[in-house]
């Protein structure tokens, strides 16, 4: 009899633990997975800005780029070709222009709205830059007075606005 009560007793105290455990898991368990469930957000959450935060950066420094690229000099050095005329050194300059901010063209998604409206102004007035300079020009002008007076007409211009796009850009970024 005795051991019949031993394995009787132990099955009661071992059922009761066991049913202790299961209701205590039971009542626990929406806190955890609720904890767990924070905790996975949060870390999806700092995961996006540490990427957002990375592509805004990169945004702003193909923009700063982008302001050096079609500044005047930086341009016409760069594309300059003794066998064209001025009208089609003017239109490949004017076509370097429209490719390289097509190419940043989604980099609007990442910066300010007033970043952005300042590099779409300065590709516009650059352009215009570029056609008026060879309006006064006559026919038979070389392209060496063609960038004089681009080069002129830079020099004019007072604050540089490629240094102000600039200036903007980087007060920004460092925001």
């Amino acid at each position: 009899m005795e051991l019949t009560t031993f394995f009787a007793n132990l099955f009661i105290y071992t059922f009761s633990i066991f049913a202790g455990i299961l209701l205590t898991f039971k009542l626990l368990w929406p806190k955890i997975e609720s904890y767990m469930l924070r905790t996975s957000s949060l870390n999806r959450s700092k995961a996006f800005l540490r990427e957002n935060l990375q592509l805004t950066y990169t945004a702003y420094e193909r923009l700063l780029l982008f302001t050096l690229r079609i500044e005047p000099y930086q341009l016409m050095l760069r594309m300059h070709n003794p066998n064209q005329s001025v009208s089609e050194f003017r239109q490949a300059l004017i076509q370097e222009i429209e490719n390289e901010y097509q190419h940043n063209f989604t980099q609007q998604l990442y910066v300010s709205s007033v970043a952005w409206h300042t590099i779409n102004e300065l590709k516009k007035n650059t352009i215009s830059l570029l056609k008026n300079s060879s309006d006064g020009l006559p026919k038979e002008a070389t392209l060496d007075n063609y960038i004089s007076v681009v080069l002129k007409h830079m020099k004019e211009l007072e604050p540089n606005p490629y240094e102000d796009a600039q200036k903007i850009l980087k007060r920004e970024l460092s925001i």
